[in-house]
């Protein structure tokens, strides 16, 4: 199960590489569930599924050496991103005519990701029991409900009370670029243009961790690659007050933190009350409750703010010039913008859409690191935690 974080993505592809070499074959993951940016590593280890755990960690170190930022973004200073704001400006001030679709323009991923995920070797894995199901969650622009978009599987019904459907499809790079499209920063994506156009946002804005659709699809274990710390932020801020942007980040913390640790802890308490049930009571459970004892590995970095550190060193050594502001335009105003160079709180901020080298590499060592950790630590059964991690 993967989850949602934009340029941060390539933080799960560091750990994969590494716990994926450790696992025993029947470990391997049969069910890929990703949301937001997790839905691109998602698409891509379904689609290599018939690799060998080395060349998927190589294949893919190699796929976010490619994800730069004019591979996903049109250049800020540009003529689309001048009428883009301009439309904004004419919106604010009353024109009906005007309509922004976003702030950003991501037209270059969609040939990107095209370019670099086999997506019609999707269905063949699935075809030839290589995958059970992978599927990627978007965001209905109409309902508002979270749609599972999955390969492989029957469909589940829909899920009213979680506010989740789940459509079964060959996933195509649409369904990625869904999923991935950050709200007011990307523009909604058309699915299904057959039965009438209907739009797409970001899965993680209602369901950054996708556990519940990944023990629906049939998953008896879980593997979360969590983007954020589920430890709680330290005061760093006390001796001044927090700024705007410091306020921003607290929001997309708590939009994709809080979710993912309230489910965490869940998944715990449900394994720890049935940890001492016979097999019968515990089967008993599963039929009335539709809930059962899943063991769990989840790899997230130790530190809530080391994400936004990294991005802001990285911000501070290669693109905080003038000179990078002629090499690199786009990442140098994004920083500007943000006041990247001032704090980590700020460099939380940037790490979500800063596609560059430096930080690619920073951020698959440590997603290495961090698996490397959980694997030399105690569990409750090997590998794998049952109960609440202390």
């Amino acid at each position: 199960m993967l989850a949602g974080g934009g340029a941060r993505g390539a933080y799960e592809i560091g750990a994969l590489s590494t716990l994926l070499g450790q696992l025993e074959e029947d470990e391997r993951p049969q069910i890929l569930v990703g949301t937001s940016v997790g839905a691109i590593n998602a698409a891509y280890l379904a689609a290599t599924a018939d690799q060998s755990p080395t060349q998927q960690g190589d294949g893919g170190r190699d796929l976010w050496m490619k994800i730069s930022y004019g591979r996903v973004l049109r250049p800020l200073l540009s003529l689309s991103e001048g009428a883009r704001l301009w439309s904004y400006l004419r919106e604010v001030l009353g024109s009906r005519s005007a309509h922004t679709k976003s702030v950003l323009d991501p037209a270059p991923l969609s040939s990107t990701l095209s370019e670099l995920i086999a997506f019609e070797q999707i269905h063949a894995n699935v075809r030839a029991k290589r995958l059970v199901t992978a599927a990627v969650v978007a965001t209905s622009g109409r309902t508002n409900m979270s749609v599972v978009f999955h390969d492989g599987g029957r469909s589940p019904s829909v899920d009213a009370r979680r506010g989740i459907s789940y459509v079964k499809t060959q996933l195509t790079e649409d369904h990625v670029r869904a999923s991935a499209a950050i709200p007011l920063l990307f523009p909604a994506v058309p699915i299904d243009a057959r039965r009438g156009r209907r739009w797409y946002f970001d899965g993680g804005t209602r369901l950054n961790a996708p556990i519940k659709p990944a023990l629906t699809l049939g998953a008896r274990r879980l593997i979360v690659i969590a983007l954020n710390s589920l430890a709680p932020t330290k005061d760093v801020r006390a001796e001044r007050q927090p700024d705007a942007l410091d306020g921003a980040t607290q929001l997309i913390q708590a939009v994709l933190i809080d979710p993912l640790v309230n489910d965490v802890h869940t998944l715990a308490t449900v394994n720890e009350l049935l940890h001492d049930d016979s097999e019968d009571k515990i089967r008993e459970h599963e039929r009335r409750t539709d809930r059962r004892r899943v063991p769990y590995i989840l790899i997230a970095p130790q530190d809530p703010l080391e994400v936004g550190r990294i991005a802001t060193e990285v911000y501070r050594r290669h693109y905080d010039s003038p000179f990078a502001l002629m090499r690199s335009p786009s990442m140098s105003v994004l920083g500007h913008a943000v006041n990247a160079a001032s704090s980590s709180t700020h460099g939380e901020l940037l790490s979500y859409l800063l596609f560059a080298e430096e930080f690619t590499e920073r951020l698959i060592e440590l997603g290495r690191r961090d698996a490397a950790r959980w694997l030399a630590e105690t569990h409750d059964h090997g590998r794998w935690q049952v109960g609440r991690l202390a």
